[in-house]
């Protein structure tokens, strides 16, 4: 874990299983996330952020964080903004309009310009994965250009490789949407000497579980790292 992870994809997250241990149901996901009142927003209503010393949003609230991070998610779903017809993110051509666009609904220093896009390209990497979402969001001859890429030989070894390489992790974080910098900056702000948190207590606080819910990951590799 280092001082550059980003928001809401910093490693991986775990899944949580709703319902009790002897009956346990299969929590129901959303779909997307749309976030209109805040594509909605005029520029007298736009929400002031605050960064740390990294670029990386950490208040006014956490929740004005997870609004940001889930407002780039849906910038990563918007053809105009994010096509997927494009080999890897550098040459995606709209980064200056991405940027342009956030500061309409997010007052952020000049600093938070590299957080916000890699934020967004890590979710356009996902918009990627899911093909039932891809045929409602994306236009057949951008989609005809991507199914053609996934099918050349070295994308469908390096998805075999991704893939393999997901089945391995079982020590993800339990956060969901928040952040390492969020998190770094709360437990600093609960310490009673201010003091930066320690990466072992950071690696505690993201590991946290709820005893009430069953997870799909062992536990066991997690307790032992603490």
């Amino acid at each position: 874990m280092t001082e550059t992870d980003n928001v809401a994809h910093e490693g991986e997250s775990e899944t949580m299983i709703e319902g009790s241990s002897e009956a346990p149901k299969i929590k129901k996901h959303r779909g997307p996330t749309k976030k209109t009142d805040i594509h909605a927003r005029t520029l007298e209503e736009r929400t002031p952020i605050i960064l740390n010393c990294y670029g990386q949003p950490i208040g006014p609230t956490r929740k004005d964080v997870k609004d940001l991070s889930r407002f780039l998610g849906t910038i990563a779903r918007t053809t105009e903004f994010a096509p997927l017809n494009y080999v890897n993110w550098p040459s995606v051509p709209t980064h200056d309009q991405i940027w342009e666009y956030v500061l309409e609904k997010f007052m952020i220093p000049p600093e938070g310009r590299s957080w916000v896009l890699e934020t967004v390209n890590l979710s356009w990497l996902e918009k990627g994965s899911n093909l039932d979402e891809l045929y409602e969001l994306v236009p057949e001859d951008e989609l005809k250009d991507l199914i053609s890429y996934w099918n050349t030989s070295p994308v469908k070894e390096q998805s075999k490789k991704n893939k393999r390489n997901r089945e391995k992790l079982d020590d993800m974080h339990t956060m969901g949407p928040s952040s390492y910098a969020a998190l770094r900056h709360k437990l600093k702000q609960e310490d009673p000497n201010k003091q930066e948190p320690s990466k072992a207590k950071v690696y505690r606080e993201s590991r946290i579980r709820n005893p009430k819910k069953t997870y799909k990951t062992s536990y066991g590799n997690t307790k032992a790292n603490m």
